[in-house]
């Protein structure tokens, strides 16, 4: 057992050193190790979240996509992402192993962009229309994104331009929704960009 003469010098030792550039220098260098250790753990935690975040956002976007995809072309088994031509809102193209395409197509609505899929069949008609993402006023503009209005354009030749105003030469006119004018236009000049492109692949 240390003697009292020995617990002394030792406590005094600590004390000599306690404010001396030695003590301080190895009092800060601990401190910083532990909160370099805290901050990079931080930091790679930090990237790896939100790396893991924006993977699984892009899985869920991805298969919401080829769920509605499929719902155009019900018959199909699987959908290529095929190159784009380079217009003004046309965000993607997948055609179908059974031949038709499906155009991801964004455009402008009335409180925002309007971003519809767009499916032409094989004989060049419109297979179907289904909504991606829109911000259109509930009971006004939004009367013109139903499979009621969406349903007058299946089995449309995809070809030329479509205009829900008075028709100029190579345009044919389509009915609007009354009261949701803005949107229905959206709708059509999305049905216009779909036509562009599928002309751009070879169609019609």
């Amino acid at each position: 057992m240390p003697s009292s003469n020995e617990s002394t010098s030792k406590l005094s030792w600590i004390a000599r050193h306690r404010n001396g550039s030695l003590y301080t220098f190895v009092v800060v260098l601990a401190a910083a190790l532990v909160c370099g250790i805290v901050m990079s753990g931080a930091y790679y935690y930090g990237q790896w979240g939100s790396t893991a975040f924006a993977d699984a956002d892009a899985r869920l976007d991805e298969a919401q996509g080829g769920a509605q995809r499929a719902l155009l072309f019900p018959d199909a088994g699987s959908f290529t992402e095929v190159a784009a031509p380079s217009i003004e809102g046309l965000n993607s193209v997948y055609q179908a192993d059974t031949g038709g395409y499906v155009f991801d197509v964004t455009s402008a609505g009335y409180a925002g962009d309007v971003e519809l899929m767009v499916g032409i069949a094989n004989d060049g008609t419109v297979a179907g229309i289904q909504v991606v993402a829109e911000n259109e006023t509930d009971g006004i503009g939004s009367n013109a994104l139903t499979d009621d209005f969406f349903g007058t354009f299946t089995g449309l030749e995809a070809t030329g331009t479509l205009t829900i105003e008075e028709p100029g030469s190579d345009e044919t006119q389509v009915d609007g929704i009354s009261g949701a004018t803005f949107t229905s236009t959206a709708v059509v000049e999305n049905l216009n960009i779909a036509f562009e492109a599928y002309a751009q692949l070879g169609g019609n």
